[in-house]
Order: structure tokens, then sequence, then C-alpha cells
């Protein structure tokens, strides 16, 4: 499988590497599921309940913090903040957003 590339951000499936520019992101193997799965999701609410079932393969009751634990970490560790072109944001009892931001040095037109 070949890379997949989000602005600044690009995901290596094979290799399980993730990148912000020319920088590797160190993630665990689920934080990188995590994040493609938001990343190829841009723009659409998912659902902790979707999250739960795609990247652990579980009910979200079992994952509760462990949820919020990691899409904090994702933001976090790749700095998904509006001067590089994504926002991720939580949704009020629904689940998560990641948006594309019309902001920073790497926005793609």
């Amino acid at each position: 499988i070949s890379e997949e590339v989000f602005g600044a951000f690009r995901f290596d499936p094979s290799g399980r590497q993730a990148y912000c520019g020319d920088v590797i992101v160190e993630l665990t193997s689920i934080e990188f599921e995590l994040a493609l799965f938001l990343f190829k999701n841009a723009g659409k609410l998912i659902s902790r309940e979707v999250i739960a079932n795609v990247v652990w393969g579980r009910p979200v009751s079992e994952l509760s913090r462990t949820i919020d634990t990691h899409v904090s970490r994702i933001r976090k560790k790749l700095n998904l903040a509006p001067e590089n072109g994504y926002r991720l944001q939580p949704v009020y009892n629904a689940g998560y957003r990641l948006e594309q931001v019309l902001a920073g040095p790497f926005h793609a037109a």
C-alpha cells in the first residue's frame, strides 16, 4: 500500500510510519491506526462507537477513557492545530471530528 498524504501529514501503512512534513512522528500501533482512520474520514463526525469498533474491535463501554486518551496523544504528537492545517475537535456526547483548517504554512489548496 502506498503512502496516504493529507496536507503536511503522511502515513506509510506498510512501514507503520507517520510524518509531519519530513519529520517522523513516533506513534504506537493503535495511535497510528486511529490517526490514519481520522484523516481518512476528515470532516466527518466519527462516533466513539465507530472508533472503538474500527480501531480496537471492541465496544466503547470497555474503552471509555482509552479513546479520549489516545485522541489526546495523537493531537499532541501530530501537533493537530490550525497552524498545521488541521484541528481535532471533540463533539460533546457524540465523538470526534478532524477538520481541515484553511490556515498555516501547509495549507493545500
